[in-house]
C-alpha cells in the first residue's frame, strides 16, 4: 500500500509546475536583465542615447597686430553631441548569431531551474527501483502518478510531469513483467503521440524482453538490428542476445567485465551469470550468483526464480 507521505509528494508535484511556465518566463527575465547589467558595465549603455564630448581647452596667445584680444588667455574647447546606437542594437547587427545564442542559452537555464525540484523527485523515486531493488513499490509510485495525473486538466509543465510518470509507468510494468498490461496500456491507454520517440523506445523495450522472455533468438535479433547504436552499446542487451545464441562463455566474460553502478542492474548480471554457469554445470558459481541475486534482489521476479533454483539444485 503506497504510503499517504508519497501521494502527497506526487500531488505536490503536479501542483508546484501548474505555474511553470509563469515562473519560466519571470525566470528567463531576470536573467536577460541580470545579464545585460553585467555586460553594461563593460560596453556602457544598452539602449540607443546621445552622448556629449567636450574638446579641451586651448591655449592662445593675443597679438597687437590683429584685431582680439591682445593679452594671453585659455580658451573653452569645442562641443559636439554623437548618436550612439547603444551596444544591444550593434550587436544585433553585427552579431545578431550571438543574440540569438544568449536567448536560446537563457530560455534553457530558465527552463532546467523550473524543472530541477521535479527532476529531483523523480529521481528520488527511481532509486527506489535502481538502488533498493523494489520494483513493486516503484510501479505502486507510478501507477499512482499516472492515475492521479488523469483526473487534472494540465496547465504550465503539469503535462511534462505526466509524461515522466507515463514513461516510467511503463517501464515499471516490464520491471515486474506484466508485459500483457504493458502492450495494453502501451496500445490502448497512453496519452500522447503514439510515432514520438519515446513511445517507439518503450515499445521496443518491450519487444525485447517479450522476445526473451520466449527465448526467440530469432526475434531478438531481428529487434537488435533495428536498433540504435546507443542501445547497440548496452552491455546487458549484448549480453542477452549471447544468452539466446548459447554462447555462455563469452556471455559471462561480457558481464565479469561490465560493471554495473545501480544495484538493479547489478543484480540482473549476476542473474544472467548464474543462468549461464549453470548451462555449463557449474554449479559452484551458479549457486554465488544465485545467492547474490537471493540477497539483493528484494521484490524483482528473478529474484523468485534464484531462490527456487537454490532450492531445487541444494
Amino acid at each position: 500500500m503506497l504510503s499517504s507521505n508519497i501521494k502527497k509528494q506526487i500531488q505536490y508535484n503536479y501542483k508546484r509546475m501548474k505555474r511553470g511556465k509563469i515562473k519560466g518566463i519571470l525566470l528567463y527575465l531576470i536573467i536577460c536583465v541580470v545579464a545585460a547589467c553585467i555586460i553594461s558595465l563593460f560596453l556602457g549603455n544598452p539602449f540607443p542615447h546621445k552622448e556629449n564630448f567636450t574638446g579641451l581647452s586651448i591655449d592662445s596667445y593675443g597679438s597687437f597686430l590683429f584685431p582680439g584680444n591682445p593679452f594671453s588667455y585659455k580658451g573653452a574647447g569645442l562641443s559636439r553631441s554623437v548618436w550612439n546606437d547603444g551596444w544591444m542594437y550593434t550587436g544585433l547587427v553585427t552579431y545578431p548569431y550571438l543574440l540569438v545564442l544568449f536567448c536560446l542559452a537563457a530560455c534553457v537555464l530558465s527552463i532546467i531551474m523550473v524543472c530541477i525540484p521535479l527532476i529531483r523527485d523523480v529521481n528520488k523515486y527511481n532509486q527506489v527501483l535502481l538502488r533498493k531493488c523494489d520494483v513493486k513499490l516503484y510501479l505502486e509510485i507510478m501507477e499512482y502518478g499516472v492515475t492521479y495525473g488523469k483526473t487534472l486538466r494540465f496547465r504550465g509543465f503539469q503535462g511534462s510531469v505526466f509524461s515522466v510518470m507515463q514513461e516510467n509507468f511503463v517501464l515499471a510494468l516490464i520491471a515486474n513483467e506484466k508485459l500483457e498490461e504493458c502492450r495494453q496500456f502501451l496500445e490502448e491507454e497512453w496519452t500522447g503521440k503514439k510515432n514520438s520517440r519515446s513511445y517507439k523506445r518503450l515499445m521496443m523495450n518491450l519487444d525485447f524482453v517479450e522476445a526473451y522472455r520466449d527465448l526467440d533468438s530469432d526475434r531478438f535479433n531481428e529487434l537488435f538490428q533495428k536498433a540504435g547504436r546507443r542501445l547497440k552499446k548496452e552491455k546487458l542487451l549484448v549480453a542477452e542476445k549471447m544468452f539466446l545464441e548459447q554462447k555462455y562463455d563469452q556471455t559471462i566474460t561480457l558481464l565479469k567485465a561490465y560493471k554495473a553502478p545501480p544495484r538493479y542492474n547489478e543484480v540482473f548480471r549476476h542473474y544472467l551469470m548464474g543462468m549461464c554457469y549453470d548451462k555449463m554445470d557449474n554449479q559452484k558459481m551458479a549457486e554465488d550468483c544465485m545467492r547474490y541475486v537471493s540477497e539483493h534482489g528484494n521484490t524483482m521476479p528473478c529474484r523468485e526464480r534464484a531462490q527456487e533454483w537454490i532450492s531445487q539444485n541444494l
